[in-house]
């Protein structure tokens, strides 16, 4: 008798007041998890929801078994706690934050929108670069690290700097600053990104090549002078002959950059006037009559000596010839000079 009842008061005192496997602090009623049954899981009756802790299960990890983040029964010492990386391995060799959730879901390790997440970067994807495989930028052997690089241009693009001949951006000391010529939203090298403003590429020398006025791969600041670049030109031309001494080497005074070096506006004005008077409208050769120079000839028209010396009688001086002409008239008025 005695036996039962010390059987009875170990039970009500000490198997009964056991401290709990799950740990002093643990606070939930046996009966969420367990039946009479026995202390293992009852699916039948679990109703512990775990969406009310710090850790609620979504997505995959509804389906991973209990014990591979609670090894032991104290669930208190759960490995993961709420961080990822307690209980993922960090593949990225800590190249990244140790906040998966920058990149993952619980749903899966693929990355989706690795552009909206690069945009948050110190390097926003844009142009052809959203179209670039990550490997291309961050290499290494397990291709999964990401190790910090430089944001500008040549820190990625200086084996393409260096390889490029047409023109050799080396040896023609071009800035390393690529976006300088080249456009960020271009899906290839082109260069029209460059600033030509020292020099505006517009009418007939938009669609010039570059080499030919960089000559032999001479990207040095070249002059602005038309006659710089257009020597041969000017050399070659025979109607009128430019080489005659006649005509200024500064274009611009005739010429606009238009195409075909027309139209041509000659001041002539400030020679002999032209635009008015007999004179108007009267062809460039029938005063100059040798196209080798810019000489007048004003006797070729006026060629009737015997009136011209009547009229000029009373003139002192008076010659019968060109220069005499226009010493007397340079406006190319009757009444002389005024």
């Amino acid at each position: 008798m005695s036996f039962i009842i010390w059987t009875f008061i170990l039970y009500l005192f000490g198997g009964f007041n056991e401290e709990s496997p799950h740990g002093k602090d643990f606070k939930i009623s046996c009966s969420t998890c367990h039946s009479s049954k026995g202390w293992s899981l009852d699916k039948e009756i679990y109703s512990f929801d775990h969406s009310k802790t710090k850790m609620p299960l979504t997505d995959s990890h509804k389906d991973i078994n209990c014990k591979m983040c609670h090894p032991t029964l104290v669930f208190s010492e759960a490995k993961a706690k709420t961080e990822c990386v307690n209980c993922h391995t960090d593949v990225h060799q800590q190249t990244t934050s140790n906040y998966c959730d920058k990149c993952h879901t619980p749903s899966s390790w693929i990355v989706n929108k690795i552009t909206e997440i690069h945009q948050q970067s110190r390097f926003p994807l844009l142009g052809v670069h959203t179209m670039t495989e990550c490997q291309k930028c961050h290499k290494s052997e397990t291709l999964h690290r990401y190790d910090v690089l430089g944001v500008e241009c040549i820190d990625c693009h200086r084996e393409k700097f260096m390889s490029t001949t047409q023109p050799n951006h080396n040896s023609a000391g071009f800035s390393t600053e690529c976006s300088q010529c080249h456009y960020i939203y271009s899906y290839e090298w082109a260069g029209s990104g460059f600033n030509h403003s020292f020099f505006p590429l517009t009418l007939g020398h938009a669609n010039v090549e570059c080499a030919k006025c960089h000559i032999n791969g001479n990207y040095s600041i070249q002059s602005t002078d038309c006659y710089g670049c257009h020597k041969k030109d000017y050399d070659a031309t025979t109607n009128p002959v430019h080489l005659s001494g006649c005509y200024s080497t500064n274009c611009m005074l005739c010429h606009t950059t238009n195409p075909g070096w027309s139209p041509v506006n000659f001041d002539h004005e400030q020679y002999f006037p032209i635009n008015s008077g007999k004179h108007s409208g009267i062809a460039c050769n029938q005063c100059h009559t040798n196209p080798a120079n810019c000489t007048y000839y004003c006797l070729g028209c006026h060629n009737n000596q015997s009136e011209l010396n009547n009229n000029h009688s009373d003139v002192g001086g008076y010659t019968y010839s060109s220069a005499g002409c226009y010493n007397c008239h340079p406006k190319g008025n009757a009444g002389g000079k005024k």
